[in-house]
């Protein structure tokens, strides 16, 4: 029988589904906040990625923490945003690398004090927001309303891409969650799907081709 909750008066399920997709969003975001805790305070403004500071890198991941919680503070009236898929065709149709990167420093200002506090700060509260939210609450988001359950599935993937890249510019050797890793490649293989790029993603794969160079199916 699935959980029961009580959501802006009324009662909704709470699937299996729902809750290995709430396991794998936390377990993810544990993994990048300990990458965090181990930065040592003289790294931060080393170089990590594309335009960004470790510092940098860190503010545009943890957007994928404390967005949970902001979004979730009023709740939207209607479900605008289906799918993990459709979000990123929508970023990807008004992509802008520059308007990115400078998202990212902005991020980065936002937690410069203190990385590990704001990190784990926001962890905390996005752990209550996610155990206590019905996995249908509609987030209001920048692009629309988006139920919750959908959207910890892209942060899922922005967690373990990110975190991955976190690593490699620490120097660190870290693995994502299995459960995190899982979500990720679903969320970026529906992505291929939806663009006609399934085919190649798949013959890749399974050893018959290889991706061309530059391939990506973020930016």
């Amino acid at each position: 029988m699935p959980n029961r909750h009580r959501n802006g008066g009324h009662v909704s399920s709470q699937s299996s589904f729902g809750e290995k997709i709430k396991e794998a969003y936390l377990e993810s975001a544990e993994f990048f906040a300990k990458l965090v805790d181990g930065v040592d305070i003289d790294a931060w403004e080393e170089h990590a990625l594309g335009q960004w500071t470790l510092r940098d890198l860190a503010g545009h991941t943890y957007r994928s923490i404390s967005t949970v919680v902001g979004y979730s503070e009023k709740p939207a009236l209607q479900v605008d945003v289906e799918s993990t898929t459709q979000w990123i065709l929508n970023v990807r149709q008004n992509a802008n690398p520059d308007r990115v990167a400078e998202l990212g420093r902005s991020a980065g200002l936002e937690i410069m004090d203190s990385p590990t506090m704001m990190v784990r700060g926001f962890l905390n509260m996005a752990k209550e927001r996610v155990n206590d939210l019905d996995d249908d609450f509609i987030l209001a988001t920048p692009q629309g309303g988006m139920r919750l359950i959908d959207y910890l599935q892209l942060r899922t993937m922005e967690l373990v891409i990110h975190g991955g890249d976190f690593a490699r510019a620490l120097g660190v050797e870290a693995t994502p969650p299995h459960s995190g890793m899982q979500v990720a490649l679903q969320v970026l293989a529906g992505v291929a799907v939806a663009e006609g790029r399934g085919p190649a993603l798949a013959s890749a794969l399974t050893g018959r081709t290889v991706l061309p160079a530059g391939y990506n199916l973020l930016i």
